[in-house]
């Protein structure tokens, strides 16, 4: 299984990687960058599924919740009315997940290339028909050092991963079967703004300065990539 993994994920990244690193001067901070960006501009069609799926759901939540109030005492009425809303309005509450879960595999690989990126090992999965670097040199832009944490980078991972759950768009309100249970979608919202943020610098604090810059770098993007779909 590993073996499967390493031949169509990790390999192939891991040679974008070092043959972007000769062609940056062997900067491998413009290289991560660049790196970061081109995988992610890659999956901007899943990205795009997964969030017109999510507006189609939000636009027909006032009729599910119609029908959930009806049919509050008889589930398989409402079972069965919400698969013939789905139908009619060509909604699939399913639709937007497998996008994202096609994309999970390529973020860890990405994590799992940096993570494992000075190891001298890793060369010798490097294509024949690529420039092989004696070593890899850790220092970016001049003055960051990408093999060791870096409190900087990892405020900057943080900060970005706040901003990115900010931009992202609240997601469709649940009918809930007891009115005074806690709200899950707030307390998700909340854990995703500030919980998560302040895991991702203590995480960061832990790793090499590459894997805050991979971070900061994909969350940029996502923002980006979220402004430009509200506008839509």
């Amino acid at each position: 299984m590993y073996t499967i993994y390493q031949e169509i994920l990790f390999r192939p990244i891991f040679n974008a990687l070092i043959f972007l690193y000769s062609l940056t001067f062997q900067d491998l901070g413009i290289a991560i960058i660049f790196l970061t960006i081109g995988v992610r501009a890659l999956l901007v069609p899943l990205f795009q599924r997964a969030l017109m799926a999510q507006k189609k759901m939000t636009e027909i939540q006032p009729e599910i919740k119609k029908i959930q109030d009806e049919c509050k005492d008889n589930k398989e009425e409402q079972a069965r009315r919400l698969m013939e809303l789905y139908k009619n309005k060509g909604a699939n509450p399913f639709s937007g997940c497998l996008p994202i879960l096609v994309q999970l595999p390529v973020f860890i690989t990405l994590y799992n290339v940096f993570i494992k990126l000075f190891d001298s090992a890793q060369l010798e999965l490097l294509y024949p028909f690529i420039a092989r670097p004696e070593i890899l040199n850790p220092i970016a832009f001049g003055i960051l050092n990408l093999a060791l944490p870096n409190i900087f980078m990892a405020f900057f991972a943080g900060v970005s991963q706040y901003f990115q759950a900010v931009t992202m768009p609240e997601p469709p309100k649940l009918q809930q079967s007891n009115p005074n249970a806690p709200d899950m979608g707030k307390i998700l919202s909340f854990q995703m703004k500030y919980f998560f943020p302040v895991l991702i610098f203590f995480i960061s604090l832990q790793l090499s300065a590459s894997m805050a810059l991979y971070w900061t770098v994909l969350n940029v993007f996502g923002i980006v990539q979220q402004k430009l779909a509200a506008r839509n």
